[in-house]
């Protein structure tokens, strides 16, 4: 069997990689997707197959598709490119694919959920056997503000009691590695964390970091003020505001999410966010 991983030089992809080369059976053959040679290094520096194919290039990715079995695609916030990858599936012998959306589509999601609705659309009518990967935010998009709170000894928020769900990229790569080659029988999977607060998320960096860190509940101009005072950059200030709107405003799933499904595609518990806490900061 073969299996063709997209994105395969980026985070989610190689981590992917690297566990089919774990889980894989020694006949199945894992291939990596990437943009151009530069970008290929990586897997050759690891001994993985490659092939080139660029969404924006419909016949490189119809070349690429080429006797492949099933497809991990690794998503883009870009629907025009999705759509060419979902055409090339249609021309291909591709039987089964795993998309990686992402969680409660219908819900607010910072305005990434047409194109994951869109592109899961167009994957239901390719009459392909598929699977959604409905995958919640990672935790590596917040570390920063973490890491900026700890180094000062302060996390200051303003979200409240609102609460979102967290999880390592490297353990929805690991799903999503199972999913591809075990083929599961759901076309949807509802891949989460268990949602905390951001005071949370503070006490477990403390526990992590084995300090003390002052966590303090402000108001939104407070906290504007805290920010200039840590270090962090830009986008870490407007990713700390932007996902603490996010749960303030609510009609977003968040409160709907456990993390049942994803441990029992993993097999085993999601780690503790101290411990993924621990792993990204230090």
């Amino acid at each position: 069997m073969k299996i063709l991983v997209t994105g395969a030089s980026g985070g989610y992809g190689n981590y992917a990689i690297n566990y089919l080369k774990q889980y894989a059976d020694k006949n199945d053959k894992i291939i990596g997707l990437v943009r151009n040679e530069q970008k290929a290094q990586i897997l050759k520096d690891n001994n993985i197959d490659y092939r080139i194919g660029d969404y924006d290039d419909i016949n490189s990715l119809n070349a690429a598709f080429d006797d492949i079995d099933r497809l991990l695609f690794v998503s883009v916030p870009n629907f025009s490119l999705q759509q060419n990858v979902v055409k090339a599936i249609e021309q291909s012998n591709i039987n089964y694919v795993a998309y990686t959306s992402i969680y409660a589509p219908d819900k607010n999601k910072l305005g990434l959920e047409q194109n994951h609705l869109n592109t899961e659309n167009l994957i239901k009518k390719t009459g392909i056997d598929h699977t959604f990967l409905r995958d919640n935010w990672y935790l590596e998009i917040i570390a920063p503000f973490l890491k900026g709170a700890s180094d000062a000894g302060k996390l200051d928020y303003y979200s409240g009691d609102k609460k979102i769900s967290w999880a390592l990229k490297r353990e929805y790569a690991e799903a999503g590695a199972k999913v591809i080659l075990n083929k599961n029988e759901n076309e949807i999977l509802n891949l989460s964390g268990n949602p905390v607060t951001l005071k949370d998320l503070g006490q477990f960096t403390a526990k992590a970091m084995n300090k003390n860190i002052e966590i303090d509940e402000v108001t939104k101009d407070e906290f504007g003020k805290y920010l200039n005072n840590i270090n962090i950059s830009s986008l870490g200030t407007m990713i700390a505001n932007t996902y603490q709107d996010y749960a303030i405003n609510g009609d977003n799933g968040e409160d709907e999410a456990n993390s049942k499904t994803f441990e029992k595609v993993l097999g085993h518990p999601l780690t503790p966010l101290d411990k993924d806490i621990s792993e990204l900061l230090k």
